[in-house]
């Protein structure tokens, strides 16, 4: 049963009447607490006015729970919960008189039993260099070298062909007008031409804009400058005229300049006021509103050092619901550049997208940063993009157009890439789009993978090629079947995990237990057919770690250790307490969760067999799997053959509505609603009809 919390919500709206938040205000006197769910037999109310007494004696007032005033966040939470989701009513933000006073209740919080655990509110900085780096003359004429680069003969110079093949994955793609994009950042113009447009059919390009910090005005405008370019080098228009006395720009995602705007953006304020930094708790908002509203990514061009248990938290449940961070690695390089920097390192765990810079010489640029889980690195260095049109109080003016550096205008490089794959292939989700980044990128550094440039710098037009049409996707989650005991030791987790290892903290003796189920292929994917079938676990549906006896916190994990044609084996780990002195594991015998919830997700893509689209049987029975209309706001009529067995998805997977077609005429109904009977949101849903002959598969939107 989730906790309410009742009490202390009411008193965090309190403490926001009484004193909004200043943008001024000073973070290290915030803590981020993860609480506890109530123990068996005490009542929500109870335990809520015990834990208020235990804030206001250490001197703590409660600002806002992590789900306050999100928008569309109620709703959501109607969904089923999966066994690891992220739960905002239980993460609270409170303010300490002083940091002294903050230290002090941080270590006490920590020994609490209706805390699961307690960080400080982390600041980041947004991933940028000082306007005119590098200042000298030769780079004083750039153009937008990052999506086509001319070489010798263009003003930059550089190698041609260093950039991210934006023509030619145009040619393929240019985004899709039900496509949403989030930029998380300081803000951004919303009268920028660049960006924003009246949509013919009614609405704006950028829309569901939110301010997620405690400022007291609920404006999303850019108030510092970094949000705005950052936006244009993912999805200003492209090919709609000039602006501004005969300038303009090209995005990634940025449409055709006809009916096509690209996509949509959704800008989200995580910078309070006019400053350029953001805490851990507000960008963890930002990250839960984003998925909220069905973005399918979002690009945060803010880093920083330590860790942040909240942040990742976010991360997991976008990338398991539809929505990939795309992380700054953060401008480091100079001196520390392989020290870690956050949110971008979580990329290492599959929870999203890391990205360097390069620079018009297929180089890392030398600052930028490469710590662990560096997936690719982009063009960032003299970007060219929009800026606001209006002056910034206390600021100097600036022109429309600027040339900026640093890995923040590399990140949204690959959101805009994202945007095109996503709008070529709908289906693709959770940890798809890093893979496809990852093998399509341009080796440019050592060899293969190297820490300083990962897989590569990114190529756009082989991304897209890799998820040709032609191409079948087949997602599912398998239960583990071999089990098998791999060792004893013991086990140490740095924090608090989901399952019982929320309760079992400190070392605890266990056996580690290697989780292995083979899968065979469907007859429909051939190999040598011009491409290979390619096989990867993803995050979401799997339910397996590591198998590391000492680890920094636990997220899921698995890998392919081995496959053929026709065959592929995936491998994890789980364990079995062996501790009979552990009180804390009392009834209890498994970390994280028991061998019959042990699952694998996983992706194939590859050639598939072609069955043709034709009457397949002596009766006439149509092979054909269509919906109509294919557009709808009440109802929708799918059609296909007869018995066929029909399951209806959303774009990450999860299941909406199972169903049989009519015996006779081969057709189901579908009101739009989920399998409890309550209406999904609107937005882009999946159909697929499994049958002997392979499955067929259409596409459906519901309407608002």
């Amino acid at each position: 049963m989730r906790r309410s919390l009742p009490l202390l919500r009411a008193l965090a709206i309190l403490a926001l009447c009484l004193t909004v938040a200043p943008a001024h205000a000073d973070p290290t006197r915030e803590l981020i607490v993860h609480l506890a769910r109530a123990p068996l037999g005490v009542s929500d109310a109870r335990s809520d006015a015990r834990f208020a007494a235990r804030l206001d004696a250490l001197g703590l007032t409660p600002l806002r729970r992590l789900d306050d005033a999100l928008p569309i966040l109620p709703a959501a939470r109607s969904e089923p919960p999966r066994p690891f989701d992220l739960d905002p009513t239980r993460f609270l933000l409170v303010r300490a008189r002083d940091s002294i006073v903050a230290l002090a209740a941080c270590t006490a919080l920590r020994a609490d039993p209706d805390v699961v655990w307690v960080e400080p509110n982390a600041v980041r900085g947004p991933a940028v260099l000082p306007p005119g780096f590098p200042g000298d003359p030769f780079f004083a004429d750039s153009r937008q070298w990052g999506l086509m680069n001319l070489g010798p003969a263009g003003s930059m110079g550089g190698i041609a062909g260093a950039d991210i093949h934006a023509r030619a994955a145009w040619a393929a793609s240019v985004g899709a007008n039900g496509l949403r994009l989030a930029v998380a950042d300081t803000g951004v113009d919303p009268d920028q031409p660049e960006l924003q447009m009246a949509l013919p059919g009614g609405g704006w390009r950028m829309e569901l804009g939110v301010n997620v910090t405690a400022d007291p005005s609920p404006a999303w405008a850019d108030t510092f400058g970094h949000g705005t370019p950052v936006a244009g080098v993912m999805a200003a228009r492209t090919h709609e005229g000039a602006h501004f006395d005969s300038l303009g720009m090209a995005g990634v995602c940025g449409g055709d300049g006809a009916l096509n705007v690209g996509c949509h953006l959704v800008p989200i304020k995580i910078a309070p006021g006019r400053t350029g930094s953001a805490t851990s708790f507000d960008i963890a908002r930002a990250i839960l509103y984003a998925t909220a509203v069905g973005a399918r990514a979002v690009n945060l061009s803010f880093a920083g050092s330590g860790p942040s248990r909240l942040e990742r938290l976010a991360m997991l449940h976008a990338i398991t619901h539809g929505c990939v961070v795309v992380a700054a690695a953060g401008n480091h390089g100079y001196q520390d550049g392989a020290t870690p920097q956050y949110p971008a390192a979580y990329a290492a765990d599959g929870l999203g997208v890391q990205v360097g810079a390069s620079d018009p010489w297929d180089q890392r640029a030398v600052w930028s940063s490469y710590g662990p889980g560096l997936d690719l690195v982009a063009p960032g260095v003299d970007i060219w993009s929009c800026l606001m049109t209006y002056a910034i109080p206390d600021r100097p003016p600036h022109p429309y157009y600027l040339a900026v550096s640093g890995t923040s205008f590399a990140a949204p490089f690959a959101t805009g890439t994202i945007g095109l794959l996503a709008a070529a292939r709908p289906e693709l989700m959770d940890t798809d789009l890093q893979r496809i980044l990852r093998e399509s990128a341009d080796d440019i550094g050592a060899p293969g993978v190297d820490a300083e440039t990962g897989w590569g710098r990114l190529n756009a037009a082989a991304a897209l090629a890799a998820v040709d049409p032609a191409l079948g996707i087949w997602h599912d989650e398998v239960a583990g079947e071999v089990f098998t005991g791999a060792g004893f030791d013991t086990l140490i987790a740095a924090e608090p995990g989901p399952g019982v290892m929320e309760r079992v903290r400190g070392p605890v003796r266990v056996e580690r237990i290697e989780v292995r189920t083979t899968v065979t292929l469907p007859d429909s994917f051939m190999s040598g057919l011009g491409a290979p079938v390619r096989v990867w676990p993803r995050v979401g549906g799997t339910y397996t770690t590591r198998g590391a006896f000492r680890m920094p916190y636990w997220t899921p994990w698995a890998q392919v250790i081995a496959r053929d044609g026709r065959s592929f084996t995936l491998q994890g780990f789980l364990y079995r307490i062996a501790d009979t002195t552990c009180a804390a594991c009392a009834g209890e015998s498994w970390l994280p969760l028991p061998p019959d919830q042990a699952r694998f997700g996983f992706t194939v893509l590859g050639p598939v067999r072609r069955v043709a689209i034709a009457s397949a049987s002596a009766a006439g029975r149509d092979e054909r799997l269509a919906a109509r209309p294919s557009l709808f706001r009440s109802a929708t009529l799918i059609s296909g053959p007869a018995g066929g067995r029909i399951t209806i998805f959303d774009p990450s997977g999860r299941v909406m509505r199972r169903a049989s077609l009519d015996g006779r005429m081969g057709a189901f109904a579908w009101d739009g609603r989920d399998e409890r009977g309550s209406t999904v949101r609107p937005g882009l849903y999946f159909v697929r009809c499994d049958r002997p002959a392979g499955p067929l598969l259409a596409k459906v939107v519901r309407l608002e």
